[in-house]
């Protein structure tokens, strides 16, 4: 496998033929966010954890997000890893050492949750770090995207490979997890043990350490060495606090702090009143994911013929019209065909409105801060993401009664305002279509 520099020139896949250099920044990123996604607590150790919260520990939808959101709570610190990664290398690389530690560090702590389930604060406590670990992971792969993204002109078209490994490792690791949730928590630390070394060898061998430029030169005392990364961290700091960047925060934001169905009422939903079982869902999980990769592929089309605005106003619309198919959920079935075709429909329309918001994202960084910039906007997203998971079952249990339904028509009106915020976006943003 052939090693690369950043720095050096990828060319874009203007026509489908992509310069031979761009395949291994690509393959590392994709690994990375396929690996980052795949062992999340919201991936494969979503079934395990909500079985042992609330079958075994007897928890209610409310009190198991809680759990949630609390071990999410590193991810809305991601801008703090992007500060690092842009400002402060390690072991000599901004990339290559951040992606390596960030492996291991989270497949030890997934193996210390198989020793300790039924312990809900240690539990917990470790299920915090594993997340602080893979969030470096996820922000050195979201930077690998930015660069090469922005020198190139093809945010689009990496924007789509990122949502499509992300969907394939969230597809995979649900059903999987349906499968490991009867079983010992041991089982799902090993699963997540896999992909985990995918990502360290394809940073291992696919990635060099930058030019010595960009390292803290040997020799020098340690005062020297704590101003240059001060003044390393104020700079890019100073880089990503623009206007430019508020109004693609705000409708990230605004689309994820919407109170969702999505959540740990929705798994209550389903299994108390509607019985499926923890396998079932599944093989849901894996049949919404296996559609949603066409979005992908959808997109990777679409923004080459349309601009980035026209983009998000549909995004706007296909994110609330993604959670009418939900409305006519049944009990289980042993083929749930009726449900197999919502989870295939409503999961395809969520991922393909989500992707102009990614391209956005990767647009709206500024250049030199690619980790950093791209970070603080998936951090706003993931804050609203854990307000939003909250509110929801928060809702469901006390002001709408246990009413599905009405929760998701609330969350289907709701997401509709965003189209305000959309015309507001600078036209210098997202007038262009991708190419042009």
């Amino acid at each position: 496998m052939a090693d690369i520099h950043l720095e050096e020139k990828i060319a874009a896949p203007a026509n489908g033929n992509a310069d031979p250099r761009l395949w291994p920044v690509a393959t590392v990123m994709a690994t990375g966010v396929f690996a980052t996604t795949f062992v999340q607590l919201q991936g494969l150790g979503y079934l395990p954890l909500n079985a042992i919260l609330m079958k075994h520990m007897g928890l209610d939808s409310n009190h198991a997000a809680t759990f949630m959101s609390l071990s999410m709570l590193p991810w809305t610190f991601k801008t703090i890893a992007g500060l690092l990664v842009d400002g402060v290398p390690l072991f000599g690389s901004r990339r290559r050492g951040y992606l390596l530690l960030s492996a291991l560090t989270a497949a030890a702590l997934w193996a210390l949750m198989g020793f300790v389930p039924g312990n809900y604060n240690v539990l917990l406590a470790l299920a915090i770090g594993m997340n602080l670990a893979i969030v470096f992971g996820s922000t050195t792969s979201g930077g690998l995207l930015v660069e090469a993204g922005q020198r190139f002109g093809v945010s689009g078209w990496l924007s789509s490979l990122r949502v499509f490994a992300q969907n394939l490792g969230a597809g995979l690791g649900l059903p999987l997890g349906g499968l490991l949730a009867g079983k010992a928590l041991g089982w799902t630390s090993a699963a997540a043990a896999l992909p985990l070394l995918c990502m360290f060898f394809a940073a291992w061998f696919l990635l060099k350490d930058p030019p010595a430029a960009e390292r803290i030169e040997h020799g020098r005392s340690f005062l020297e060495q704590l101003l240059h990364v001060s003044r390393s961290i104020g700079r890019q700091i100073k880089n990503v606090l623009r206007p430019e960047m508020l109004l693609p925060a705000l409708l990230m934001f605004f689309i994820q702090v919407v109170p969702t169905f999505r959540s740990t009422c929705f798994y209550e939903y389903q299994t108390k009143d509607l019985k499926y079982s923890d396998a079932a869902l599944g093989w849901l999980g894996l049949a919404g994911y296996g559609v949603a990769l066409l979005s992908s592929g959808a997109y990777a089309w679409w923004c080459r013929q349309a601009s980035l605005r026209t983009s998000l106003y549909g995004a706007i619309f296909v994110t609330a019209l993604s959670a009418l198919p939900y409305l006519f959920y049944t009990a289980y079935t042993p083929y749930m065909p009726r449900a197999l075709v919502i989870e295939g429909v409503g999961t395809f329309l969520q991922y393909l409105a989500y992707l102009p918001l990614f391209d956005l994202a990767v647009r709206s960084t500024p250049k030199g801060s690619e980790a950093l910039g791209y970070s603080l906007l998936l951090s706003v997203w993931n804050i609203g993401l854990m307000i939003g998971s909250k509110t929801g079952p928060m809702l469901y249990e006390n002001a709408l009664h246990k009413n599905m339904n009405h929760l998701i028509w609330l969350n289907a009106g709701v997401t509709l305002a965003g189209v305000v915020l959309v015309f507001l976006l600078p036209k210098a943003l997202v007038e262009k279509r991708e190419g042009k």
